[in-house]
């Protein structure tokens, strides 16, 4: 009972933005069972103040907890006990040590099958496939090729997830297991539509190990060698084929990409200026419920100090209502500024951004995405110009905008000119290689033969 009261306690706490408040209680909840020798229940305290740090962006701390609950779970010969804290520490730990996180969720999707608890496995090969895919994408950035064991195992992990959540009917679950599988596929430069047309990610798996994806673009599983039939038993005549040696020609092979958004926090930042001052002026489209308090946040910056001159255009989350004029806006104010040759340009996006194209959701009419089309040929056109872009979802602008705001003068003073906020956490956009599906395929002549488009 009291436990619950104290889990409440923390509840409130942390819907009121106490987060030291929260912290303390879950620490004294921890030293209360301590002290009457109750191993069973000072685990689960442990586990409410690993909760509490995770919540609190804690993460060591979080983990520190887990392990103590774990510990005391094992002496209590609490077996679920011990499932929850491996879980505790796989979350902690995808913050700060992806190895470290792995482990936690292989440990746990043991242990959850030992106890015949299909919803913990299913977690744990959920979390297995994240940690795999996070360094998957941290890896991308020194290394042009995906690595081949961390993509086997995170499609092997995702595979495992949706076969536990299509037993107990969670479909929710189980697309967002497909969309793991399609980023996967997408870092190893096989088309997501794969995904589509299947659907199931044993199938996908099975063509994956067979080397039916294979390319010089990824270090998936290579074809077995098979026999080539000769061309006599192939073909009846095969003389109709002797007219000399042609090959299709693909002009931009090897030059198809993609764009992936990584979190800033796995990037290096190159070319980071100091921090300069700026004469800034501000624009906007739409109703200015946002662009107020950031026209007002950018002021009361110490970058803002009437000194070289920076403009700053912000689109607001009601372009939906008026999408041609605010295009028009953004052409006109690019032209004007290269007319009045000033060189800083800032574009911010309200109420947006970046989502995964494979998720068919309803969604409303975005913009951000036409925005950043329209400023990356200006960087080519006009050279001269400084441009960078921050956007972000209604979540990062209410909870804290300050760090958006200092990304908007990060943007004209470092390489990572392009950044969008998801609850939160920045994002900055990658190339990928994506290759272009065949648009010719040759076929030999036979009997009941199918041509398929």
């Amino acid at each position: 009972m009291q436990s619950q009261a104290m889990s409440t306690k923390i509840d409130i706490y942390l819907k009121q933005q106490k987060r030291p408040e929260a912290r303390a209680v879950a620490a004294e909840a921890a030293a209360l069972f301590k002290t009457v020798n109750d191993p069973k229940s000072e685990a689960k305290a442990q586990l409410l103040v690993a909760e509490v740090c995770t919540q609190t962006h804690r993460y060591q701390e979080a983990a520190t907890a887990g392990r103590e609950a774990l510990r005391l779970a094992k002496v209590a010969g609490d077996r679920a006990g011990q499932a929850d804290a491996w879980k505790a520490m796989g979350v902690a730990a995808m913050e700060f040590d992806l190895d470290k996180a792995l482990a936690a969720w292989q440990e746990l999707a043991k242990l959850a099958k030992e106890l015949r608890e299909p919803a913990q496995e299913a977690a744990a090969y959920m979390g297995m496939a994240r940690a795999r895919l996070s360094r998957l994408s941290k890896k991308l950035g020194t290394c042009a090729v995906a690595d081949r064991d961390d993509s086997i195992e995170a499609l092997r992990a995702a595979k495992d997830a949706h076969s536990l959540f299509a037993a107990s009917g969670n479909a929710v679950e189980q697309t967002t297991a497909l969309q793991l599988v399609a980023r996967v596929l997408l870092f190893n430069g096989v088309h997501p539509d794969v995904v589509e047309a299947s659907g199931d990610p044993s199938e996908i798996f099975a063509q994956v190990m067979s080397g039916k994806y294979t390319s010089s673009k990824n270090a998936l599983p290579a074809k077995p060698n098979v026999p080539l039939p000769k061309l006599e038993e192939a073909v009846p005549d095969s003389k109709q084929l002797d007219r000399g040696k042609f090959g299709w020609r693909n002009p931009i092979a090897g030059y198809c990409y993609t764009v992936v958004w990584q979190p800033t926090k796995d990037r290096n930042i190159g070319n980071k200026q100091a921090r300069g001052q700026y004469d800034i002026l501000t624009l906007r489209s739409g109703y200015k419920h946002n662009a107020v308090p950031t026209a007002v946040g950018l002021r009361s910056n110490d970058a803002s100090e009437r000194n070289e001159h920076m403009m700053v255009f912000m689109t607001t989350q009601d372009h939906a209502l008026n999408y041609s004029a605010t295009v028009m806006n953004v052409q006109h104010t690019i032209g004007g500024v290269v007319a009045a040759n000033c060189r800083k340009l800032v574009f911010v996006q309200f109420g947006e951004s970046f989502f995964d194209w494979t998720d068919t959701s309803a969604r409303t009419v975005e913009m951000h995405s036409l925005t950043l089309g329209l400023l990356r040929s200006a960087r080519i056109e006009a050279p001269f110009l400084t441009i960078g872009f921050v956007g972000g979802d209604l979540a990062s602008w209410a909870q804290d905008p300050a760090p958006l705001i200092e990304s908007i003068f990060d943007t004209i003073e470092s390489d990572e000119c392009e950044i969008i906020y998801r609850n939160g956490e920045g994002f900055a956009p990658s190339m990928v290689h994506k290759p272009l599906e065949e648009t010719v395929s040759a076929v030999k002549p036979g009997k009941n033969v199918h041509y398929k488009r």
